[in-house]
């Protein structure tokens, strides 16, 4: 038996991809002195990342089929790592900008490789893995996060981070890659692109994936800002936000793919909005470490197992291409941070960085009576 066969090699490149995103969460600070922004700025950024991410997607499926998950995997994989260098040398907001759309050229080629790799295995496998493959993203981005907090409190500058991240990862990834036994399963639906009407229950999943992207993405992007300017703490416990949030997430997708299968998909989601929903009110409201710790903790679970679904459920949909039907739903993850990091630094600078939470709840509490109403497609 292999010690590293197909199944833990895809989940180990979640993990990689993820680690990187723990750097850039705990590194957010840094890079707002660093390029002398507010938090609108910041929002900025992320738009553009998500703007170039959303480009590379529309395209990613076909891309794939001309050659393979496997082949953009490898590619896209080495360009992200490489892209961090100029990151730790860039100080204008414009430049910054720039460098974050070409990050997301590649982040949104690798997601939709990794995510179609891991639906392909889903159905060769017959059984429910997705929320154990994006445990793994969650674990690379707690990893991730610790290491770099760790570095924070050593004063290890940010070039520094950088390299020693790189010199570890990006040979680990492309054996990862060259682990992959190739794309064995193709989906025979003739609609590989994303440009025709969809199937209701596409639109649902793209809908409950876009409201946890936008609070998954806050945690990633303002947790450490919170911190450091609601919370008031420093150095390693400016880290703390996403250390909570990810330890719970990563136990909530280990166990994910185990709860759903005993007690279905529909009670499932809708047991995770309505912690997600108490878990916003929390962060909202109050200004403790403690609090704040449970807050994010919290939400951690209720939102752990919601993107899973949609991408587990968007493969396997009938009358639509698994590629083109994952794509649609990180389509839907990533265009909701065109619009939405700035709406949220603009809210920050007005009301507060703990005032972000308080919209992503007010939508949490739109969606849910839809995924109330929308039970038979998920009991079917």
């Amino acid at each position: 038996m292999k010690i590293i066969n197909d199944i833990m090699a895809t989940r180990l490149l979640f993990f990689i991809m993820a680690f990187f995103v723990g750097l850039w969460t705990i590194r957010i600070p840094t890079i707002k002195d660093q390029i002398n922004t507010d938090y609108f700025g910041i929002g900025l950024v992320m738009a553009t990342f998500a703007i170039g991410s959303i480009i590379a997607m529309v395209f990613a499926n076909n891309v794939i089929k001309m050659s393979s998950a496997r082949t953009v995997l490898l590619y896209t994989g080495i360009l992200q790592a490489v892209l961090w260098f100029p990151a730790a040398f860039i100080t204008s907001l414009s430049a910054f900008m720039f460098l974050s759309f070409i990050f997301g050229l590649c982040y949104g080629s690798f997601e939709i490789g990794c995510n179609l790799y891991a639906s392909n295995l889903e159905k060769r496998e017959k059984k429910s893995m997705m929320s154990g493959f994006h445990a793994f993203w969650s674990l690379g981005v707690l990893f991730g996060s610790l290491s770099t907090g760790f570095f924070l409190q050593k004063d290890i500058t940010f070039l520094n981070n950088i390299i020693i991240f790189v010199v570890i990862l990006l040979p680990l990834n492309i054996f990862m890659v060259l682990k992959l036994e190739g794309d064995k399963i193709q989906n025979e639906n003739t609609k590989t692109n994303i440009f025709f009407i969809w199937p209701f229950i596409i639109f649902i999943l793209a809908l409950i994936a876009m409201v946890n992207a936008l609070t998954e993405g806050s945690v990633d992007a303002w947790g450490a800002l919170y911190m450091r300017d609601f919370i008031q703490v420093d150095g390693f416990l400016i880290g703390l936000a996403s250390y909570s949030f990810n330890i719970f997430m990563v136990i909530g997708r280990l166990s994910g793919d185990w709860i759903r299968d005993r007690i279905g998909v529909y009670n499932f989601l809708t047991i995770l909005f309505i912690t997600s929903i108490i878990s916003l009110f929390i962060l909202y409201s109050f200004d403790s470490v403690l609090v704040a710790l449970c807050g994010f903790a919290l939400l951690g679970i209720g939102t752990s197992a919601i993107i899973p679904i949609a991408y587990s459920l968007a493969g396997k949909a009938e009358g639509i291409d698994s590629g083109a039907a994952i794509a649609i739903v990180s389509i839907a993850v990533y265009g909701t941070f065109m619009g939405a990091p700035a709406t949220l630094g603009i809210i920050a600078n007005n009301y507060g960085v703990n005032a972000i939470f308080f919209p992503i709840l007010i939508i949490f509490l739109f969606i849910l009576p839809i995924i109330i109403s929308s039970k038979r497609l998920f009991t079917k």
